[in-house]
């Protein structure tokens, strides 16, 4: 069953560049799978944690992927685009931690996976999609 609360992957959702739409598919599918996951009860707590670090893993690299695109660049608005990776890392992060400690809210999970999957590309990428599909200017000593 599809989670009607994330997007799905449609070429509108474009930036422009290729691995980052491919990661950006693979977030948004692990975040389907993520809600179904914790949606079922009991939650299968291990299969969660898993799914969990496999975000978190994704989304580490697609931001530090991204943000290195946006600088190389000269993007304006890198430092909001950065502060936004970060709280979402954050809160990843933390959930991780308590799910590895049989402490979860999945209520709190899934706005905060729904809120931040119906929003990240849409109102945080495409508005900056002409720096993300610019090719990185080669940098002396690379």
């Amino acid at each position: 069953m599809t989670d009607l609360r994330i997007p799905k992957w449609s070429p509108k959702l474009s930036v422009g560049n290729a691995k980052l739409d491919e990661q950006h598919i693979t977030l948004l599918q692990l975040g389907r799978r993520l809600l179904s996951l914790v949606e079922t009860a009991p939650y299968p707590k291990d299969q969660v944690r898993v799914a969990l670090l496999d975000m978190v893993d994704l989304s580490c690299k697609h931001d530090a992927l991204e943000e290195q695109i946006l600088e190389d660049n000269a993007c304006p608005t890198l430092s909001e685009h950065k502060l936004e990776h970060k709280a979402y890392r954050d809160a990843l992060t933390g959930f991780l931690s308590g799910a590895s400690h049989n402490i979860l809210d999945a209520t709190v999970l899934v706005r905060v996976i729904t809120e931040w999957m119906s929003h990240h590309i849409s109102e945080n990428d495409l508005p900056v999609r002409e720096y993300l599909k610019m090719r990185p200017k080669a940098k002396a000593g690379r």
